[in-house]
C-alpha cells in the first residue's frame, strides 16, 4: 500500500507553523494514515512562471522522483498553488508517469463521510463569514469553489456572506505573479477593494497562504478590525469550541 502524504508547501511550513498543525490535526482526525515527511521537497510553483519548459521538466522530474522513492500514492496539500501546480504541471510534463492522487485539504474534507466525520459544531451566536476565492484554486485544473461554502454552511449557525465578486469572479489579491514586488499600489489597491465589500460578514475566511499573507499586511496597515482567518485555523477553533473569531 502507497504513502498518504501531507503536503505543506513552503510558505506555509516556513511561515505559518501552528496553521500546518492545525491542518495535520484536521487531516489526522478523518486519516491517521496521512503522514508529514520533513524533507519534502519544493513543488516549483514560484519557478514556473520565470523558468524555460525544460527546467520546469527537469524539477517536476525530481519531484516525481522523490515521490517515487517514497511510494507516495496520496497527497492533501494545504497550499492553494502547490494544489494548482501539482494538478496541472505534473500531469502535463509526467503524462502517465504521474500517479499520484492530488487534492486540496477543502476537497478531502468536503467530501460528505468526512464531513461527517469533523461532526463541526458551534454553540455561538449565528455568525456570518466571508470567503475568498483564490486564484489558485478557482483557476485549477479541477476548480475548487464549492467545497468551502459546503464546509462552512454544514456547520450550525456559521453562515457564507457572499461578497459581490465571488467565485469565478472573485478579485485576486494581488499577491502573486510578481505583482506585489512589482506593482505594490495595485496589489494593495485589490485586497482593499475585497475589504470593502466584506460588509455584513464578521470575517475574512482564504484557504491560500498566498492570499492569507496579503490580507494580514495590508489589514495592519489599514487597522482593519474585523479579522484574517486561515480556513483551517476557523475549523480548528470550532473543533476545539473556543471562539473563531479569536
Amino acid at each position: 500500500m502507497g504513502m498518504k502524504l501531507i503536503y505543506l508547501g513552503c510558505l506555509s511550513s516556513t511561515k505559518y507553523t501552528d496553521t500546518c498543525e492545525n491542518a495535520i490535526q484536521i487531516i489526522n482526525k478523518i486519516d491517521d494514515e496521512y503522514k508529514v515527511l520533513e524533507e519534502a521537497p519544493c513543488c516549483g510553483a514560484l519557478a514556473y512562471h520565470i523558468t524555460p519548459d525544460t527546467t520546469l521538466e527537469e524539477h517536476v522530474n525530481l519531484v516525481n522522483d522523490w515521490f517515487k522513492k517514497n511510494n507516495v500514492e496520496k497527497i492533501v496539500t494545504i497550499c492553494a498553488g502547490c494544489y494548482n501546480y501539482l494538478t496541472y504541471y505534473y500531469p502535463k510534463y509526467k503524462a502517465d508517469e504521474f500517479e499520484v492522487v492530488v487534492e486540496h485539504l477543502l476537497q478531502f474534507m468536503a467530501k460528505p463521510e468526512n464531513i461527517d466525520k469533523l461532526d463541526l459544531k458551534y454553540d455561538g451566536k449565528k455568525l456570518r463569514v466571508c470567503y475568498h476565492d483564490a486564484c489558485h484554486l478557482r483557476n485549477a485544473d479541477i476548480p475548487i469553489i464549492d467545497e468551502p461554502r459546503e464546509i462552512l454552511n454544514s456547520i450550525n449557525k456559521v453562515e457564507v456572506f457572499e461578497m459581490e465578486n465571488n467565485k469565478l469572479n472573485s478579485i485576486c489579491c494581488g499577491a502573486g505573479g510578481g505583482v506585489y514586488a512589482t506593482f505594490k499600489e495595485n496589489s494593495d489597491y485589490n485586497t482593499k477593494s475585497i475589504f470593502d465589500q466584506m460588509r455584513r460578514g464578521k470575517a475574512l475566511i482564504t484557504a491560500c497562504p498566498f492570499c492569507y499573507t496579503a490580507f494580514k499586511r495590508v489589514a495592519e496597515e489599514e487597522n482593519m478590525k474585523k479579522p484574517i482567518i486561515k480556513f483551517e485555523d476557523f475549523i480548528i477553533k470550532i473543533m476545539n469550541g473556543v471562539d473563531p473569531l479569536k
